[in-house]
């Protein structure tokens, strides 16, 4: 799962990249007078990919946002359950954004819905969305067990060995 988080978040760059010379042509175009048609459209499309792909690897770093005063008021031993309470709650948000991501493409391919101006199809979006959402889900829920025995020999042994 690793080397599929580094593709997916080498492909968020390179949409990146892509998403920022499209802006800067269109923006020196319309000084000529002469706007890329649906520039917006396909800046939001390829952002909303940008964005899932790059979710996995965000997860997988430990890069996503976290609260810290956990580790400053409790005592060091009771980190390891905090940190499964929030895998936990972290998992259960992603499942239920993954499941709402697949069932809104599904339902989007299904009635055909397209974006404004030019057309294009929303369900890729949701799907891919869903897709990695459901990877960062299966991500940080295989780390939940991990934690769980680490907790258990900080408990067995009245001290952090993990």
């Amino acid at each position: 799962m690793k080397k599929l988080g580094e593709s997916l978040n080498s492909l968020s760059g390179a949409l990146l990249g892509f998403t920022t010379a499209l802006i800067c042509v269109d923006v020196f175009l319309r000084l000529l007078g002469s706007p890329i048609p649906g520039s917006y459209d396909i800046v939001e499309f390829l952002t909303s990919i940008m964005i899932s792909l790059a979710i996995l690897k965000s997860f997988q770093n430990g890069e996503q946002i976290s609260v810290d005063i956990a580790d400053k008021i409790f005592p060091k031993r009771l980190i390891p359950a905090i940190d499964i309470i929030s895998r936990i709650i972290t998992s259960i948000f992603l499942c239920i954004l993954s499941i709402g991501a697949l069932s809104s493409g599904i339902s989007s391919c299904l009635s055909g819905e397209v974006s404004m101006t030019l057309g294009l199809p929303l369900y890729p979006v949701y799907l891919g969305i869903g897709l990695t959402s459901g990877l960062a889900f299966t991500n940080e829920a295989l780390k939940i067990p991990k934690t769980m025995l680490r907790l258990i020999v900080i408990v067995k042994l009245g001290r952090e060995k993990a």
